[in-house]
Formats: structure tokens, sequence, C-alpha cells
């Protein structure tokens, strides 16, 4: 994965991130641009996390779409 398909947040971007400024402790909040063909599954695969879990912390309605650009936020170990 390259460096800007991935990016660490910082707390200045997280107001326009679904997910919102939750502080976990021992995580590290990270952000993943959706590109086109990535789907749900995919992404979680990618981060070792749950598509609940993606679900969850993005507050996504619909987990069958999500869009190109899209932003979601990962909570990861």
């Amino acid at each position: 994965m390259g460096e800007k398909e991935i990016k660490r947040l910082d707390d200045s971007r997280l107001d326009s991130v679904s997910g919102g400024t939750e502080v976990r402790p021992g995580k590290q909040r990270i952000g993943y641009n959706v590109k086109r063909g990535d789907n749900l599954i995919k992404i979680a695969a990618m981060f070792g996390v749950s598509v609940l879990d993606l679900v969850t912390w993005n507050d996504i309605r619909n987990p069958e779409l999500i869009y190109e650009g899209q932003t979601l936020v990962i909570w990861k170990s």
C-alpha cells in the first residue's frame, strides 16, 4: 500500500470524517481513501479488521455502497 493510500489522520481533519473524535487507547487512528473497485470486505482484509467494525466506525448506512475518494476511519492496534 502506497503512502497516498493510507495516511494517519490528524485531529484537524477528524471533524470532516465520519468516525468522530474518539480516542481509543492502544489503537492508532488512520484514514484510508477508497479507490475504484474497493469494497468493505477487501478493505477490512487489508487492515485485519471486521466489516462490522468499518461500518460502525464510519457510520455507514449501506455497507454495499461506498464511494471512490471517500475517507474511512480505521482503528488499528
